[in-house]
């Protein structure tokens, strides 16, 4: 016993010492036992669902079938004969065939190929035309004029698109086959015997490149392209309009029987195209431009170079739109030098849908062959024709779309146009009491005021009304021999086209309208086509279709030239 209390407290010292040394230590030692309940269909809850990865499909690349028009080559002889109600799926081949009174008769095709997904092929075939007999009150023969006109026409268009460009290229071909309106029903081209039709033959190929990745520091876009326009028999300068006199040349003097006129050839090379660049967020710099070349033969035309420029700067935030431009443009020959002319626009937007605009505007109009055959297929040229250019083109207008389905549109403007073309209905004589009307062309300055408006309203897709008019005052500056009255004769003093379309049930969409025009002179019958239309689908895709004009079976007259009465074309319409 001695010996355990003296154990013990040997052992005191050492214990003192312990807890003075570690006195400071707190330790906490956590004990897990891991946790594994049992319950029922865990796995359920603890075993997430398989995820599947996600598939896109692959949906086939669309691209703009149309491209860029070609400055002052604006013919167009496909004319719409219908107004679609509802927007159609695309497909790819559509052919439309009709035929009516008057001879007239459409046929009307095309097809869209997807070859790749980074290429397409797109072709058109139009055949328009009639022949059928016209009375003719104006020009007081004693038969009717056995007209006949047929354009037949093939539009060739083909893009593919590369990384950082697209590629177009396209072409087409038009023939115009046509009779002059005679004097009588004699032979109205005397010098070309049996043959009594005149024939045009119009073509065209370009090619283009547009910029479309947007990663540059510019933008560009350029196009060049040939023009070819040829009249088979030609009517320039052979004789003199509005007298009994014919003019003979040195070859056609001893034998004017044999006499047969060269060909008229007019050939342009096109070319334009734009570059620009952002500056700062909505900002832009950019140069648009173009160039013309025109080459004749048989040289009664002079051959000439117009160049065109457009340096500009737009700028658009919230509630506004500006761009300052000016048109700068130079042209070779004697009739040559610069002009120049503004290129300003502005818009300012409130409300979201309410837009007070301002354009001043001008620049020059090329009066080749192409341009005016669009103002009449029966033109002729006496002499060479000076560009038109429009120093000033001012308007100022209000749009706005107040409700939905609602949108109008008014304005107001002045117009100053130097060169300007007055059409002219003349009577050409190949020989002593052998002659025929044409369309002919002098120039003069014109100032045009005018004020138009517009309106529109449609109902989801049940119907849509709408009604634009035009009102022009014009002055001019004269020209020797010629009164207002005869260089405005043909000039529209007023414009109306009411119109509309709706869908009477499921199927059948029925359209019409009234094109109305009040001439200048008093002396003309005004240009009143009412008309009316409908088309109905029998079997999907394949649908019927019928359009009456001149419902009011009125007499008047276009240019000097008489156009049908009371006329009618139906066919038949398939997609595919």
């Amino acid at each position: 016993m001695k010996k355990l209390i003296i154990i013990i407290l040997g052992l005191l010292p050492l214990t003192t010492i312990y807890a003075q040394t570690d006195s400071t230590l707190n330790r906490t030692i956590v004990v897990e036992n891991e946790y594994n309940p049992t319950v029922i269909d865990a796995s359920k809850v603890n075993v997430l669902p398989k995820v599947e990865e996600p598939t896109v499909a692959k949906k086939t690349v669309e691209y703009a079938t149309t491209s860029r028009k070609i400055i002052g080559w604006t013919k167009e002889s496909m004319i719409p004969i219908e107004r679609d109600m509802m927007k159609e799926k695309a497909s790819r081949g559509y052919l439309n065939a009709g035929y009516g009174n008057y001879g007239n008769a459409l046929l009307d095709a095309g097809y869209l190929w997807d070859i790749t997904n980074v290429d397409r092929l797109k072709v058109d075939f139009l055949l328009n035309g009639m022949n059928g007999n016209i009375y003719c009150p104006m020009h007081k023969r004693s038969d009717d004029w056995s007209s006949r006109w047929y354009d037949t026409k093939v539009k060739v268009f083909y893009n593919h698109v590369f990384k950082p460009v697209t590629l177009n290229i396209g072409g087409s071909y038009m023939s115009q086959v046509y009779n002059y309106l005679g004097t009588d029903s004699a032979n109205s081209l005397a010098w070309v015997g049996e043959n009594k039709h005149q024939h045009n033959t119009v073509g065209d190929v370009f090619v283009s490149i547009a910029s479309c990745d947007k990663d540059l520091p510019f933008q560009y876009k350029l196009q060049t392209g040939f023009l070819y326009f040829s009249q088979k028999y030609s009517t320039f300068g052979s004789g003199n309009f509005d007298t009994g006199f014919y003019v003979i040349n040195e070859e056609s003097s001893n034998n004017h029987a044999n006499y047969k006129p060269d060909k008229d050839i007019e050939k342009k090379i096109h070319t334009e195209g734009e570059i620009w660049t952002g500056l700062k967020e909505e900002q832009y710099l950019g140069l648009a431009f173009g160039m013309d070349n025109m080459i004749y033969s048989p040289s009664r035309m002079p051959n000439y170079t117009s160049i065109l420029l457009n340096p500009y700067y737009t700028i658009e935030g919230d509630v506004y739109r500006a761009h300052l431009g000016a048109h700068i443009d130079w042209l070779s020959g004697d009739n040559g030098g610069v002009d120049f002319a503004p290129n300003v626009k502005a818009e300012y937007i409130f409300q979201n849908s309410y837009i007070l605009y301002v354009n001043i505007d001008g620049g020059r109009q090329l009066n080749d062959y192409g341009f005016v055959n669009g103002i009449s297929r029966y033109w002729k040229m006496d002499e060479f024709l000076k560009p038109s250019y429009t120093q000033v083109d001012a308007k100022i207008g209000f749009r706005a779309s107040p409700m939905s389905g609602l949108w109008f549109n008014v304005y107001g403007g002045y117009r100053m146009v130097s060169n300007d073309i007055y059409s002219l209905s003349t009577l050409k004589f190949n020989e002593p009491n052998k002659g025929y009307y044409t369309v002919s062309f002098v120039q003069s300055k014109s100032k045009v005021s005018y004020f138009g408006a517009e309106l529109r309203y449609s109902y989801k897709d049940l119907f849509e009304i709408g009604i634009n008019g035009l009102y022009q005052g014009w002055k001019t500056n004269g020209l020797f021999e010629y009164t207002d009255d005869v260089l405005l004769y043909y000039a529209p003093k007023f414009k109306m086209d009411i119109y509309a379309k709706g869908k009477v049930y499921a199927g059948l969409n029925i359209d019409g309208g009234l094109k109305y025009i009040k001439r200048y002179s008093n002396k003309l019958n005004d240009v009143n086509d009412l008309h009316i239309g409908a088309n109905y689908e029998i079997l999907k895709n394949i649908s019927v279709f019928s359009q009456v004009h001149n419902l009011l079976n009125k007499e008047y007259g276009i240019l000097g030239y008489p156009q049908e009465k009371l006329s009618f074309l139906a066919g038949i319409k398939l997609r595919f």
